[in-house]
């Protein structure tokens, strides 16, 4: 049952405050609340015709789409399905980049807008627009997944995890108002990993009583190894979601060892609209059909049938102020051929590549999550400026490697050769040597940076190993 602060915040402070914050998350909720059960036929009928729309809109307001429609000599009726698709060609990063300016739909100056730019999670950054509406959509399809775990609006969040999920702010903002009284979630940085940083994480835990933590499993694991190692006690939680990069089994096994709570694994994609959740028959990830249409498809742009692994190529029927569609996300993975038992009809996401999980080690052995480690190509680690926003996107792609004796090379791969001055960058190397006490730091600038052999691209590559990780 619901607390009292859950009953004030779900029925008072939630609905004032989205008065001011000209937000729609509460009804976007019941709408997806009611959506929960459509049969197979409702979803994609629902799914048809915000496709229609979207089209539409784009054919009108987006010059990007309005040009690729008029060279094929498509018309938004020959749209009218998500077979229809395939007519359309596949949208990249690179695309994006070349054509942002195209991609901002004319009446975006009505809506509210914010600026993105992603971690760049698959080793390629891009900046790109959402509006309120998209934000309100996306936290609507999180609350919903709580209520399948019986989390209550209200009720305290512990998150650990990196700029993803925790924004190192200098000064207070509404968004603080939202995390803290709002959302009741707690935020703590996990770019530290160190001893003290870990006992203050532990303390601020055993102080607040979550209900749940939520963060990068990465990090959770951390925090599980030091209170595990420590003979800690563990608060009374009710569960513990994962989310922001890949959940691999060792960490999985170890938080639920120490926990003893139910572990939820997510998986989004703000760029792209992508919002799925675990529930709590843990047989794949529910992929909130309301807001995207997925499809696999091979290296050509092909949709492959459901089983088979590919790239996840997104439409995002959300986002009108930047819209996406069939955009390759840069992750890999495979629909379920079956539903999951729990009755409903959304698509399954089986496993998901692409946003490494795995961590990697100082030589004093600090462990590190690589979802951190974006975040170091800004100058003072500060991602909020301008400027250094402006310096972190001439970047085209990077990958880090740490060899076997655990010193690190850096690729940079610029979208512009004159851009290749060391010199600005040497910042990059400082914040490097912070992170990896004792490691030999190189930059390179590159012509190119190839994917694996899978053609996954994988920006962090490592092969040292200490008794620490070796798990």
């Amino acid at each position: 049952m619901p607390n009292l602060y859950s009953i004030i915040d779900r029925n008072i402070i939630f609905p004032i405050a989205e008065i001011f914050n000209k937000s729609s998350i509460l009804y976007e909720y019941k709408k997806l609340m009611t959506s929960d059960w459509y049969s197979k036929d409702m979803l994609q009928e629902l799914q048809r015709k915000k496709l229609q729309a979207l089209i539409k809109h784009c054919y009108h307001n987006v010059p990007f789409y309005n040009k690729i429609f008029n060279d094929l000599s498509l018309r938004p009726d020959d749209i009218q399905n998500v077979e229809d698709l395939c007519k359309l060609p596949i949208l990249t990063k690179q695309i994006i980049r070349n054509n942002y300016e195209q991609i901002i739909s004319i009446d975006a100056y009505k809506r509210i807008t914010k600026n993105h730019s992603t971690g760049g999670s698959t080793g390629t950054p891009l900046q790109f627009k959402t509006d309120v509406r998209h934000w309100s959509s996306q936290w609507a399809a999180i609350l919903r997944s709580w209520s399948w775990y019986g989390f209550n609006l209200g009720e305290k969040i512990f998150t650990l995890g990196g700029h993803s999920l925790v924004k190192e702010k200098k000064s207070l903002n509404k968004n603080d108002i939202f995390d803290r009284y709002m959302m009741r979630n707690f935020k703590y940085s996990s770019s530290n990993m160190k001893e003290e940083d870990l006992r203050f994480y532990y303390r601020s835990l055993m102080r607040l009583h979550p209900k749940a933590i939520r963060g990068y499993g990465s990090s959770i694991f951390v925090l599980a190894n030091y209170i595990y190692d420590n003979q800690l006690s563990i608060p009374n939680l009710k569960l513990i979601i994962t989310t922001g990069e890949v959940l691999l089994p060792t960490y999985r096994n170890k938080i639920q060892e120490v926990f003893h709570v139910p572990i939820y694994n997510n998986y989004g994609a703000g760029d792209g609209g992508i919002s799925s959740f675990e529930c709590y028959m843990h047989e794949g990830l529910h992929i909130s059909e309301e807001k995207c249409i997925i499809e696999i498809c091979d290296a050509e742009g092909k949709s492959l049938p459901e089983g088979e692994f590919g790239h996840v190529i997104t439409t995002d029927l959300e986002n009108y102020a930047f819209p996406f569609i069939r955009y390759d996300v840069g992750d890999m993975s495979y629909i379920k051929r079956n539903f999951c038992s729990c009755g409903r009809k959304s698509k399954l996401f089986g496993e998901v590549l692409g946003r490494s999980g795995k961590l990697l080690y100082s030589k004093d052995g600090i462990p590190i999550s690589p979802t951190i480690l974006p975040i170091l190509l800004y100058p003072d680690l500060d991602y909020n400026k301008l400027e250094n926003q402006i310096l972190y996107n001439k970047i085209d792609r990077y990958q880090f490697m740490q060899d076997k004796l655990g010193n690190i090379t850096i690729l940079l791969k610029m979208k512009d050769n004159k851009d290749n001055i060391k010199s600005n960058y040497n910042y990059i190397i400082d914040n490097f040597k912070n992170t990896f006490i004792g490691s030999k730091i190189t930059l390179n600038f590159v012509s190119e940076i190839h994917n694996l052999p899978s053609g996954k691209e994988d920006y962090v590559i490592s092969e040292f190993n200490i008794d620490k990780n070796k798990l």
